[in-house]
């Protein structure tokens, strides 16, 4: 099974649009699509998550390497648009406490320059002079 995936460029970030399964067959081509958006559009990710039916532990691996590789680049990595079955698989493993998640796509904040998708840990802060 194939998933819907689309990009678009919007507020100088990517906006990828998924819809359908996120599962072992199908979760390679999201991360494969998520990053060339990443590479090619904008550092700053959010995947609109509303057309998604279902995810397994390997879409959350591949969020995972989503939000690493934002990260790498300088970017962001927000969710949107997450339903009550993805919603619930993410609150069960805690990621709901890793990821920026928002209701829609409109209520991501625009990506700001030196923004991260995680809060830098403490080894990672600059130093105070």
């Amino acid at each position: 099974m194939d998933l819907d995936l689309s990009t678009r460029h919007d507020q100088d970030r990517a906006v990828v649009t998924v819809g359908g399964e996120v599962d072992l067959e199908t979760a390679p081509q999201l991360g494969d699509h998520a990053l060339a958006a990443l590479q090619d559009v904008s550092p700053h990710v959010v995947l609109d998550l509303t057309g998604v039916t279902f995810m397994d532990s390997t879409g959350l691996k591949v969020l995972l390497s989503i939000q690493r590789r934002a990260d790498l680049a300088g970017g962001s990595f927000a969710l949107a648009g997450v339903g009550r079955t993805v919603a619930k698989v993410l609150a069960l493993t805690g990621l709901d406490q890793t990821f920026a998640i928002y209701d829609t796509v409109a209520d991501v904040p625009p990506p700001q320059a030196g923004a991260r998708s995680t809060p830098p840990l403490s080894g990672d802060a600059a130093p105070t002079p």
